[in-house]
């Protein structure tokens, strides 16, 4: 269990003395931001220097954070499936991925009815456009990618069955490797008691033990936020205009604007407060806006859903896990944004069925890329080409999809944390009638539920 001084709300903010972890976390960001693009700007050797002697400090903190996912989540997802007792594993998936689903398909409307209004406000010239396509440089590999057709159904699901689960692993399919562990867990749970039970406590031992290496993780947070802040905005400074930075501001608020949608839409049919849940998210959300990692994000998704959502055991160590390795609502969002906004930037008709189609794609690939930074992009391709748009157009678009993913890797996390609320909405809700009802009948309650 991570102590609180991991999250906001910790004794010294109570207190009012210090300023909180997510507030350092704050600072340290701010700070980056603007230090780098001074050293942008006025191309200080000192700024530099200080960038030089970060990146490897950033790189570590990073790379400690890709370190315990794997087996953070193998424990985790393992030790949920053994010691569940009161729901199926099996009817739980499915349902997440029902609600997953759901959530894609709410997003892909949501683009669809907002982008063409979006658009229309932005004029653009075809001069312009056709001057920068000419000066668009297309690698040999992304044209090699580009010829491929759509990923199938056929070969997207024959994928799920990795040959060798370690080099999944080393490769970020996490996916495969989630499947696996499940597998495993619901073997367990037909063991005889006296085979499962001590496998149920080593479990639970380690999944502990992960947490105390996580916290000590997510306690150099603040210094890896600024080590990152500070090589990103020292590299890219303000340079992206135009189109780029036409979409990078409508990409970046179309994706802020459903993130903030799913507050008021998780408190209402989560059964929680607002409140509750922006403190819960905002350590994973920093995570996410300062690695464009989803899945670097995890053990703060799975922090703040223990400390401040109580969520259960199924839902921090199977929903959250399931979330980040399945469910990209920002991907379908995303996608479905500037498909729309290329087409009007290339003056590209888009009919009703290459948009089913294009969707479609999108919505396969949203749960077969791994969360992190830069995967995923020369795979939706031949989604774009389908469409009728310029490959050139796409490649043009991409050299600052930085900015809009640091928005659309928020939206994930929110995502996943608002799809775990959701799905242990029944649980918190017995939990807390429990808590209300004298001794004697929350205990005959969990007698009569046992036999």
């Amino acid at each position: 269990m991570f102590p609180a001084t991991l999250v906001e709300g910790t004794a010294f903010a109570r207190r009012g003395r210090r300023p909180s972890f997510t507030t350092w976390s704050l600072i340290a960001l701010a700070a980056g931001l603007v230090i780098g693009l001074l050293g942008h700007r006025t191309e200080s050797r000192a700024v530099r220097a200080l960038a030089a002697a970060a990146k490897p400090i950033g790189d570590v903190w990073f790379a400690s954070l890709q370190m315990v996912i794997v087996p953070l989540m193998v424990v985790f997802t393992l030790a949920a499936i053994v010691s569940s007792r009161r729901e199926g594993v099996g009817s739980l998936t499915g349902r997440a991925v029902l609600l997953f689903t759901t959530m894609l398909a709410a997003g892909a409307v949501l683009a669809l009815l907002l982008m063409p209004r979006i658009v229309r406000l932005y004029p653009v010239d075809p001069a312009t456009i056709a001057a920068l396509e000419a000066r668009t440089s297309v690698p040999a590999a992304v044209r090699e990618i580009a010829r491929a057709g759509p990923v199938s159904v056929g070969e997207w699901v024959s994928a799920l069955i990795p040959r060798n689960l370690l080099e999944s692993a080393v490769r970020g399919e996490i996916l495969p490797l989630l499947l696996f562990t499940v597998l495993i867990g619901l073997a367990i749970t037909r063991l005889p008691s006296e085979l499962r039970d001590p496998l149920s406590r080593i479990l639970e031992g380690c999944s502990e033990a992960m947490l105390i290496a996580v916290r000590w993780i997510l306690a150099l947070t603040p210094v890896g936020v600024f080590a990152f802040a500070l090589l990103f905005a020292l590299g890219a400074g303000g340079a992206a205009i135009g189109v780029l930075g036409a979409w990078a501001v409508i990409g970046s608020g179309l994706s802020l604007l459903c993130t903030l949608l799913l507050y008021p839409v998780t408190a209402l049919l989560g059964r929680t407060r607002v409140r509750d849940f922006a403190r819960a998210v905002a350590p994973a959300q920093l995570v996410a806006a300062t690695t464009r990692s989803s899945i670097a994000a995890l053990p703060a998704l799975v922090q703040g859903g223990r400390e401040r959502l109580r969520l259960p055991d199924t839902a921090t160590g199977l929903v959250l896990p399931l979330g980040v390795s399945l469910f990209k609502l920002n991907r379908i969002v995303s996608s479905t944004a500037k498909v729309i906004f290329l087409a009007h930037v290339c003056g590209v008709s888009l009919s009703a069925g290459q948009v089913t189609t294009f969707l479609l794609t999108i919505g396969i690939l949203s749960f077969s890329t791994a969360g992190i930074p830069s995967r995923g992009t020369l795979r939706s391709l031949p989604a774009y080409l389908a469409a009728g748009i310029p490959l050139e157009a796409v490649v043009l678009v991409d050299t600052v999809e930085a900015i809009p993913d640091v928005f659309g890797t928020v939206l994930n996390v929110t995502g996943d944390m608002s799809a775990a609320t959701l799905l242990s909405r029944s649980s918190r809700v017995r939990r807390a009638a429990d808590a209300a009802l004298p001794v004697e009948t929350a205990a005959a309650r969990t007698v009569a539920e046992m036999e």
